[in-house]
C-alpha cells in the first residue's frame, strides 16, 4: 500500500464570487490524477474552529471511513456521524487549479476573499486570516513561541529510553 500523501506549509489564496479557490501548486502537485485525468477531492466543515478541510482522494475515502464508524454505536452518536457525512462533498479540481466550495462550507468557515491554505498532515485546512487570529490557530511563525514548537516536537518524537 502507497504512504498517503502529506500536506505541509501554508500559503494565502483567494476565494472569487463564484465561491472558487485556487489551491497554492505547492499544493496542488501533491493531489494524485485518477486515471482519467481528474483530481477530486473531498471537502468538508473542520473541527476545533471554523474551517474546511481538503482531503485528496484517498485521505477522504479514509476519513469517511472513519466517520462510518463501526456497527452498534449509540443512536445519537451514529446520527452525528450521519449527519457530518452528508456534508462532505467531492469536488473536481479545474485545470487552473481551482476548487468551487459549496456555498453552505463557505458560510460555515466564514469564508470571504482571502483566505489561508495550510498543510495539516493528510489533508489541507482552509480558514479566514481573522477566525486563525481569533482561534490562535498558529498560521504564521511569529505566533510561535520557540517553547511551544519544542513541546510539539517532543511530543511527536518521543525520546527513547
Amino acid at each position: 500500500m502507497a504512504k498517503p500523501q502529506r500536506y505541509f506549509g501554508s500559503a494565502v489564496s483567494s476565494m472569487d464570487a463564484k465561491n472558487r479557490i485556487n489551491i497554492p501548486a505547492k499544493f496542488r502537485s501533491r493531489f494524485p490524477v485518477s486515471a482519467d485525468g481528474k483530481v477530486l477531492v473531498y471537502v468538508m466543515p473542520g473541527p476545533d474552529f471554523r474551517h474546511l478541510e481538503v482531503f485528496d482522494s484517498e485521505g477522504g475515502e479514509r476519513r469517511i471511513d472513519e466517520l462510518t464508524g463501526a456497527e452498534g454505536l449509540p443512536d445519537a452518536q451514529q446520527r452525528s456521524r450521519q449527519y457530518l457525512l452528508s456534508l462532505v462533498e467531492q469536488v473536481e479540481m479545474d485545470a487552473q487549479g481551482r476548487i468551487l466550495l459549496p456555498r453552505q462550507h463557505v458560510e460555515y468557515a466564514k469564508l470571504r476573499g482571502d483566505v489561508i491554505v495550510s498543510g495539516a498532515g493528510d489533508h489541507l485546512q482552509i480558514c479566514d486570516p481573522d477566525e486563525a487570529r481569533t482561534e490562535n490557530v498558529p498560521v504564521n511563525l511569529e505566533k510561535m513561541d520557540p517553547a511551544q514548537i519544542a513541546e510539539i516536537f517532543n511530543g511527536a518524537n518521543p525520546k527513547q529510553e
